[in-house]
């Protein structure tokens, strides 16, 4: 038993508060509450907990997200707690997301005993497995006698090495509570409970052959929203003493003159295509480009895959796969790497600055705003320390084209586990919520509408959000794709560009947030710059303009390297 006498407890009270106490033994620090009845044990037990920081959102769905952005803002599993029946429904999508993008989150739900469920009784429904494959583990805790309260620590220890070992991710674990519901208790003494995770290296002979693999090769790393701790540093030594380059996706684009920033204007003039490498290290995630992607699906040259679990590799165009941890990889193959020929490494710098400078000059034509020039404007103006949030749709594919430049002293995050655009305001606020730092967020008109009721909580946490709302009045991506020339105006405008003619303003101030619309780059660039608390920024733009704008910088990309 974890420290403190329960033996005379009720064995739902014993179960939680014991579970709550061994979490915290671990390292969990933050949990979400979805206010309900049956969830009573779990929500006394936790908020009695005194190394755990409680956040209470109304909304399931929002507090899903919140979690998932405490999770990935601070590397360590978050739990969610909620009621029986639809509560624990609304949880999906973050689960989901959480799944795909490797999240540790463990989702505990409440739910009616054995005998009420299957026969109508309300706020019940078949929560087993309710997840899916989305979760690492699930397991249905039973209905707690002594036996199950004992095991708590066990069970704690079991879950969170489950959402921690590769691939990590969610765990759901499923408690039927009968009434009467337990009453509040005192937090339990702390135990030598402890979880230490190891990192996957590769075996000597293993490592030799990668290195003489890459060996004076034209050799090319693409990375692909990949966050680890010492993976830029392990990857910018590797990469400057063998010359290699590095398409690094803005949510891990790091300082070094390895890295080239410009990989999808590159990719969309045809570069790649004409001064391809003989073999790729793929890390990660696809990355945000599809110009990128579609390159690597067509590209003749070698791909490895280097991954310390799971399969992430659904262009089905890798040849050789090493299950190591990145980061340990690389700097293992410090030293063992002969240098690309001598002008292999400068000629991707000379290409990335050319389509650099072709990409400022427009910038300074181009009238403002437009959606390139407001994600530049995002980048370069967000405070040191802070931590930019972009919506998984165009926001993150203008940082990742138009940015720039790269800046070590700030994280990027996106939701681009299942890529959807929902859960985005909520999972900012976790962001911040979990240690206090800044957080700004590039949004679409939609991501902003879908997760509105966060606004609410950034506005009731005072949470120092920034939200830069982009207003194209509708879906502005589905521009870009096919249907956009296919169908008939009307008809497209119905199906996908979706005009809902809000004023975003309007919303946040509805919600508590201080919001204006913003027309000009100095005035957009001074309130990211200096605004401490929750704000929302809106900026209009036009959707079928927006296209023209982004052919007038792929065009000028492609100029520059034709000279």
């Amino acid at each position: 038993m974890i420290g403190g006498n329960l033996a005379d407890v009720d064995p739902a009270e014993a179960l939680t508060t014991r579970l709550a106490g061994a979490l915290a033994d671990l390292g969990l620090r933050h949990v979400v509450i979805s206010p309900g009845s049956r969830s009573t044990p779990l929500a006394l037990a936790f908020t009695a907990e005194p190394r755990i920081t409680a956040h209470v959102l109304l909304d399931e769905r929002s507090a899903g997200f919140f979690a998932l952005g405490i999770a990935k803002q601070g590397g360590v599993p978050t739990a969610l707690v909620c009621t029986s029946g639809t509560a624990a429904a609304h949880y999906l999508p973050s689960v989901v997301e959480a799944g795909q993008a490797r999240v540790p989150l463990l989702i505990l739900t409440a739910d009616r005993p054995p005998e009420l469920r299957g026969v109508a009784a309300p706020q019940t429904i078949d929560q087993i497995d309710l997840y899916g494959s989305a979760v690492r583990m699930f397991h249905d805790i039973g209905v707690p006698d002594e036996v199950i309260a004992d095991g708590a620590p066990s069970l704690a220890l079991r879950a969170w090495s489950a959402a921690l070992d590769a691939p990590q991710g969610p765990v759901h674990l499923n408690f039927p509570f009968r009434e009467p519901l337990a009453s509040p208790t005192e937090a339990v003494e702390p135990t030598t409970l402890r979880h230490h995770r190891g990192e996957v290296q590769l075996p000597p002979e293993a490592l030799v052959g990668l290195g003489e693999r890459l060996s004076g090769r034209r050799a090319l790393i693409v990375v692909g929203g990949y966050q680890r701790p010492g993976f830029a540093a392990a990857t910018a030594m590797l990469t400057g003493e063998a010359s290699i380059p590095v398409l690094a996706d803005i949510q891990c684009r790091f300082p070094s003159p390895s890295t080239i920033v410009h990989g999808d204007l590159l990719a969309t003039a045809g570069f790649l295509s004409e001064y391809e490498p003989e073999i790729i290290i793929r890390v990660g995630h696809l990355p945000t480009s599809r110009p990128i992607w579609s390159w690597l699906q067509e590209t003749g040259a070698e791909q490895v895959t280097l991954d310390d679990a799971g399969w992430r590799d659904p262009l089905d165009a890798a040849t050789v796969v090493y299950r190591a941890d990145p980061a340990v990889t690389f700097a293992d193959l410090s030293g063992r790497v002969a240098p690309a020929p001598s002008s292999w490494l400068p000629t991707w710098q000379a290409a990335d600055r050319a389509v650099g400078l072709a990409v400022g000059r427009v910038l300074e034509t181009e009238p403002f705003p437009n959606e390139p020039a407001i994600a530049r404007a995002v980048w370069e103006s967000t405070p040191t320390g802070a931590t930019i949030y972009a919506a998984s749709s165009m926001p993150i594919r203008d940082l990742d084209s138009f940015a720039g430049s790269t800046r070590g002293e700030i994280a990027t995050l996106s939701n681009r586990g299942a890529n959807g655009i929902d859960g985005l305001l909520s999972a900012a606020a976790g962001a911040s919520a979990s240690d206090g730092r800044p957080v700004v967020v590039l949004a679409g008109d939609l991501s902003v509408l879908h997760d509105a009721t966060a606004l609410g909580v950034i506005a009731r946490l005072d949470l120092p959000v920034t939200i830069v709302a982009v207003n194209n009045d509708g879906g502005g991506i589905f521009h870009f794709l096919p249907q956009a020339d296919r169908l008939e105006p009307d008809r497209f405008e119905m199906l996908f560009g979706t005009p809902h003619g809000h004023s975003l303003a309007d919303v946040a101030n509805a919600f508590g947030v201080p919001a204006r619309e913003i027309s000009d780059s100095e005035g957009l660039r001074a309130t990211i710059a200096t605004t401490k608390g929750p704000s929302l920024i809106e900026i209009r733009t036009d959707r079928a303009k927006n296209v023209e704008v982004h052919e007038r910088f792929r065009a000028a990309a492609k100029g520059a390297l034709s000279e």
